[in-house]
């Protein structure tokens, strides 16, 4: 799937319970959004292209969250 993003990153929730406990992760999968070191937010959108995209775009059109 061409992602207009430079990294992308799974995290197994089982092996990672900390990173599943910060981030209060409730459903899987679960996308976060993290540019320059700055959080935006956890992402909603299904697991196609397009939406993915317009979820991806609208996250970064907000500003950037406190880290959880």
């Amino acid at each position: 799937m061409a992602l207009p993003v430079e990294r992308l990153c799974w995290v197994d929730a089982g092996d990672n319970g900390g990173l599943v406990e910060r981030y209060g992760v409730f459903h899987l999968p679960a996308l976060f959004v993290i540019r320059d070191g700055q959080f935006f937010g956890a992402l909603q959108a299904r697991l196609e292209r397009a939406s993915l995209v317009s979820a991806l775009d609208a996250a970064l059109a907000g500003p950037a969250e406190e880290l959880p």
